[in-house]
């Protein structure tokens, strides 16, 4: 037989071989799929931000069916919870809300915006905070250039006549991507509280005396009034900023009342389904 037709057929012999082994082995060590993932996914919000502590709604919707808890994902909050809980047959359990908060107030004439007016690189907060060093104004506030507000898949963030950042809490539902994307760390999740109304201190700054007030009227000095008329021992300065454990808070408001700098303000809790209800 010609060594040419020899080889071809030695060769196809061996492709064939190759392909059944392959073939049998695929079906051997495939991973079947879960039939309810994508009805599980579909349950989910979408917004895909990690909240949960998986990669994505599909990250989260496999946890969920090897085991994990259905209450994890904040956008969807109680609602999205129970319609889980019942298609998987298990126990909702209580979801913590979570709503984001800016914490700063700014002021008009803030240094921050007088430099902005002379500024010419890209209006982008990221961008503009490496400048931070070369800044006269308070480094820990508000840029204003709204890289949050770009972020935010749900219009819940705008910027106040101040160009300061400030969190619909009507419309927010938690999924912190603005955190994340924030150079200067002003936006924090916080959890909802038992009490309608509690207090929070809009400053993040950590300059003392002089300088703290003349980057900014509104900045927290650190001089521990509100800590020591606080009847629930709620509120400590860390780094010259006082810091309320909104957990403790009962809502009184008298640190509001002492504070010097006016940095104390209420926040308020409106879920999005009681907005839609007014």
């Amino acid at each position: 037989m010609n060594s040419v037709v020899l080889s071809v057929l030695l060769l196809s012999a061996i492709g064939l071989v190759g392909s059944v082994v392959l073939v049998s082995a695929s079906k051997a060590l495939a991973v079947q799929e879960d039939e309810r993932l994508g009805e599980v996914v579909a349950m989910l919000p979408g917004a895909n931000c990690g909240s949960c502590g998986y990669p994505g709604c599909e990250g989260y919707a496999r946890a969920m069916l090897d085991g994990a808890p259905v209450n994890s994902c904040g956008p969807g909050g109680p609602d999205a919870a129970k319609r889980l809980a019942a298609y998987l047959g298990v126990d909702a359990g209580d979801v913590v809300v979570k709503r984001a908060i800016v914490a700063c107030r700014g002021t008009a004439d803030r240094v921050v915006l007088q430099e902005r007016a002379v500024y010419h690189g890209a209006h982008s907060c990221r961008t503009y905070a490496t400048m931070g060093h070369l800044s006269d104004g308070c480094t820990d506030g508000c840029i204003g250039y709204g890289d949050c507000m770009a972020t935010c898949p749900y219009g819940a963030i705008t910027l106040n006549k101040n160009d300061v950042a400030v969190v619909d809490p009507a419309v927010c539902i938690g999924c912190g991507l603005c955190t994340t994307i924030c150079p200067r760390h002003l936006i924090s999740l916080v959890e909802k509280s038992d009490v309608a109304e509690v207090s929070f201190v809009l400053c993040h700054n950590t300059l003392t005396g002089k300088r703290a007030k003349d980057a900014c009227a509104n900045t927290c000095l650190g001089c521990k009034r509100c800590v020591k008329v606080c009847p629930q021992h709620c509120i400590e300065v860390v780094d010259n900023v006082a810091h309320i454990d909104v957990s403790k808070c009962v809502g009184c408001k008298v640190c509001m009342g002492v504070c010097p700098a006016g940095a104390i303000y209420p926040l308020a809790w409106v879920s999005p389904s009681e907005r839609r209800k007014s």
